[in-house]
């Protein structure tokens, strides 16, 4: 059984993309504000940068680069920042401005998956979905999603999994030993509230899910059947990271109680690329 939920750190009004760096801070992004955050080991909260723009989602790179998902009117998709200076890794897509990217994930080979839903609804599918290669080469993965969101790469590396807010669900990408991505395929629907937002995998291939409108972490099996849920005190849970030494202690960004909180869980977090 999970241990209680406690609050971490609150007067954020918009906390998202909540991401651990090799030395146990923890970053965030309060996206009205354009801000990422760092909170240090010692309970420190500090603006580390400013984009300008709308960031959303946050992943390290091994060589301890942070990697943002924006959302902006200048920045559509990806900023790269070292030694507090940013560059711009992906904007468009054959020459066409991509909508906007919202989260992003590398797999253990350094190639990057992010969404790419701004401006998408389920009247307006116009979401994509990217992945980017160390050799830069980008790739769209599908296209007419409404409102893509959270990305998580499965324990195996064998398929990356998608939260498609507006539709309720998540979908599942067969990822081949060439690298080669299978069809579409739903792994699992939320009822209720707005949609699936940012998600995480444990070691034992659980998949815990922010529902967003539903006050809820989810928590599926491999098999996409819910297992469980932990509640959580406002109803705009926006996504979730595991950290600590033991990579069992699990924090949740939530947008109506402009907090963070955390909990333990009994199953270590699956270590990311970062």
């Amino acid at each position: 059984m999970n241990a209680p939920v406690t609050r971490l750190i609150s007067g954020y009004d918009s906390p998202e993309g909540p991401a651990f760096a090799a030395d146990g801070s923890l970053y965030f992004v309060n996206w009205l504000s354009s801000a990422i955050v760092r909170l240090a080991s010692d309970g420190v909260a500090s603006e580390v940068f400013n984009t300008g723009g709308i960031p959303a989602g946050l992943a390290f790179h091994q060589d301890g680069a942070l990697y943002v998902a924006d959302e902006g009117d200048v920045i559509h998709g990806v900023l790269r920042i070292a030694d507090g200076r940013a560059e711009i890794v992906v904007n468009e897509y054959e020459g066409h401005p991509l909508n906007g990217a919202n989260d992003l994930v590398f797999d253990a080979d350094g190639v990057l998956y992010f969404s790419d839903p701004w401006g998408s609804s389920g009247e307006n599918p116009i979401g994509g979905f990217y992945r980017l290669f160390p050799n830069d080469t980008l790739e769209r993965i599908d296209q007419d999603l409404a409102f893509p969101n959270g990305v998580a790469i499965a324990p195996a590396g064998d398929a990356v999994y998608l939260a498609e807010t507006y539709r309720n669900r998540i979908l599942r990408y067969a990822i081949g030993p060439d690298a080669a991505l299978g069809a579409r395929e739903e792994f699992a629907a939320l009822p209720g509230g707005d949609g699936p937002d940012g998600m995480a995998f444990d070691e034992a291939g659980n998949l815990y899910v922010a529902h967003y409108g539903g006050g809820v972490v989810a928590i599926f099996d491999p098999d996409g059947e819910r297992v469980g849920e932990i509640a959580i005190p406002g109803a705009n849970v926006t996504n979730v990271a595991f950290g600590g030494a033991d990579r069992r202690t699990l924090v949740i960004t939530e947008v109506e109680t402009a907090s963070l909180y955390q909990t333990r869980v009994e199953v270590p977090g699956l270590p990311l690329f970062g």
